[in-house]
């Protein structure tokens, strides 16, 4: 069972692309159809995706929007004509600067092979012959090779936030990224390891990237300095501003050093408990559109599901103090 995507050509418009997949239908399909997760992996050559809207019914629309240099960006848009979860899902779309000459429409049909193993058989057929020759010739074929195996390397991930937590990260307006997830804690305890450092340093770091320097002053116009270690001895470090600090809210700004994101960020934690579970919403508002869409590219996600992993299981020892 072959992990290559597999190509062929159909009649004289269509395009029939394969591959199998280490996740069971209802995975794959979730990974295919859920907006906080398309963006995780539906993207490569450095072309982060920066909107994903998704009204997942049979006539809802969609639109996709991808970044394809600091100045450019690739639109795609198209309805969904059938939506039979987990088994198979038909859309049009048509891309804003239409080079395929018309609306092209994917067939996606999705076979369980095994257990925990899913084919995946897309057919794209275009609106003329030279539209499919002109696919099959680009970098089509390598892009969503590459997309793929993303997808296939997240589904480890995927298995642990979709059966015990309810992480999600979403791209939203043009600078800002919106995160969230809930603890099973109590708000005062899930807010103190927001702000304790010795708390801090035991869940924002991993064996992979230990957080070798924790500083925290947790007050209006206290400031913060974060410093992790890669494998490789490469430091990152991150400092910061507290604006206000509430028994329910956190806003402060934080800055890279060296300054990549070309100025400095803005963070608003909003912490919202019921029934003894606390929610977190994290708002994070970049300095620019460009450098919002660099850090979807760089794995952002998959750093903060990690670590939220590991609050959960310090908030779960009760290592920080319930009210």
């Amino acid at each position: 069972m072959s992990a290559t995507l597999q190509l062929s050509m159909v009649g004289e418009t269509d395009l029939v692309l394969t591959r199998t997949f280490n996740a069971s239908p209802a995975l794959l399909w979730r990974a295919l159809t859920d907006p906080a997760i398309l963006p995780r992996w539906q993207w490569a050559q450095d072309w982060p995706m920066v909107q994903c809207d998704m009204d997942l019914r049979e006539g809802g629309a969609f639109r996709w929007v991808w970044r394809t240099a600091p100045d450019r960006l690739m639109k795609v848009q198209g309805r969904f004509l059938t939506v039979k979860a987990p088994l198979r899902l038909v859309h049009t779309e048509v891309f804003d600067d239409d080079w395929t000459g018309g609306e092209t429409t994917v067939t996606q049909t999705l076979t369980e092979i095994a257990p925990q193993t899913t084919r995946l058989s897309m057919t794209v057929r275009y609106p003329k012959p030279e539209a499919r020759a002109a696919a099959a010739a680009g970098g089509m074929i390598p892009g969503m090779e590459e997309a793929y195996a993303k997808l296939d390397a997240l589904f480890p991930r995927l298995l642990g936030e979709l059966r015990g937590t309810d992480f999600r990260l979403v791209a939203t307006g043009d600078r800002q990224i919106t995160v969230t997830r809930s603890f099973a804690a109590r708000k005062a305890a899930v807010l103190r390891a927001h702000t304790d450092p010795a708390l801090l340093r035991r869940w924002m770091g991993s064996p992979d990237m230990p957080l070798a320097v924790c500083e925290m002053d947790a007050r209006p116009g206290g400031g913060f300095r974060y410093v992790w270690v890669m494998q490789d001895g490469t430091r990152i470090a991150l400092t910061g501003t507290i604006l206000t600090l509430t028994d329910s809210s956190i806003t402060h700004t934080e800055v890279f050093d060296p300054d990549w994101t070309g100025g400095p960020t803005t963070v608003v934690t909003t912490f919202t408990e019921q029934a003894g579970r606390t929610a977190v919403r994290v708002d994070i508002t970049y300095a620019t559109t460009p450098a919002r869409d660099q850090v979807l590219a760089s794995g952002m996600g998959e750093g903060m599901a990690g670590s939220y992993d590991l609050l959960e299981g310090l908030l779960a020892a009760g290592s920080s103090a319930q009210d």
